[in-house]
């Protein structure tokens, strides 16, 4: 019955399409997403949120819905962890602007810029915080520094803290959102990765490195066999590595990947000599390195070693 009742429809809608007394009007044009300038942001920072769009199609916004931040509920219930964009101030919106341009946009080619290497939203909020059920007051909220959902971007930070934010600061906050930016271009198939780097290291079922790590004769081995840590705490020099034994050897290609691609992008010249000291590690660093400048423009090391 669906389908005879869309036939019927289209049929009407070709019958009256051929009266001579029913002509066809002009199609209603489409109107944009939303409409710049959004709001009371002073003049500089709307002309350059303009100028964004009409150079790359991107808007930056400060005026959005909790719908276009696109909030996740997490399973477990209906009072499980909830994501919320708070706004931020307007008067803040060239600070941000800037901040993003510092931190992200000036290490972009023109050309990667105009592809996809500004997402379609990029989202400007004071705060984006988890709420937590069961948490004592003071505690019930987690906040992070942005949050990457489909192919939108929301930067948190929007406030009077870009004022005041020391050089240390800006370069710790600079690390956590390129990490963010780098896995949503790796991820959407934005940048990919070279074939070359996975025939550095041996990911064999048997090969499987000996645990645990913190006997310094295993770690010793895991390095001489090219593979890097996955995190590093710059306040409590904390390095945290991904293979814990037999049971994540089955992750290593990804793990080992997403290991790199933070230490090309966040790690300075200083921080990476003691590691470039093992021939395969410098190996995969090399070809990452190399790869990005040449296929895509990106010097990454510039990211990296940008000081404020």
């Amino acid at each position: 019955m669906k389908h005879i009742f869309l036939i019927g429809c289209i049929s009407s809608i070709l019958l009256f399409s051929c009266s001579k007394d029913n002509e066809i009007g002009a199609p209603a044009p489409i109107g944009p997403d939303y409409v710049l300038p959004q709001g009371n942001a002073p003049k500089e920072a709307n002309d350059k949120i303009q100028q964004l769009y009409n150079n790359y199609g991107s808007y930056f916004l400060y005026v959005f819905t909790q719908k276009d931040f696109e909030w996740t509920q997490a399973a477990g219930g209906s009072a499980s962890k909830i994501d919320t964009a708070v706004l931020g101030n307007p008067a803040y919106a060239g600070d941000m602007l800037n901040f993003l341009n510092d931190v992200w946009l000036k290490f972009l080619p023109e050309d990667f810029r105009k592809s996809q290497g500004i997402p379609y939203r990029v989202l400007m909020a004071d705060t984006i915080k988890q709420y937590r059920p069961g948490m004592p007051p003071g505690r019930e909220y987690l906040y992070f520094d942005c949050k990457v959902v489909g192919k939108s971007i929301t930067f948190a930070g929007m406030n009077a803290s870009l004022r005041t934010m020391t050089p240390a600061e800006k370069v710790a906050k600079k690390n956590i959102l390129t990490s963010a930016i780098w896995s949503y271009y790796i991820s959407n198939n934005i940048l990919d990765i070279p074939a070359a780097f996975y025939t550095v290291s041996n990911y064999a079922t048997a090969a499987a490195p000996t645990a645990p790590l913190s006997m310094p004769d295993n770690l010793e081995a895991f390095r001489n066999r090219g593979f890097l840590p996955t995190s590093y705490d710059p306040i409590s020099g904390r390095i945290g590595e991904w293979y814990y034994g037999t049971y994540s050897w089955g992750t290593a290609k990804s793990n080992d990947i997403t290991s790199f691609i933070m230490h090309i992008t966040t790690r300075t010249d200083a921080q990476m000599q003691p590691y470039l000291q093992y021939p395969l590690i410098k190996q995969k660093f090399d070809i990452l390195v190399d790869y990005y400048k040449t296929k895509y423009h990106i010097d990454v090391r510039a990211i990296a070693n940008a000081a404020y």
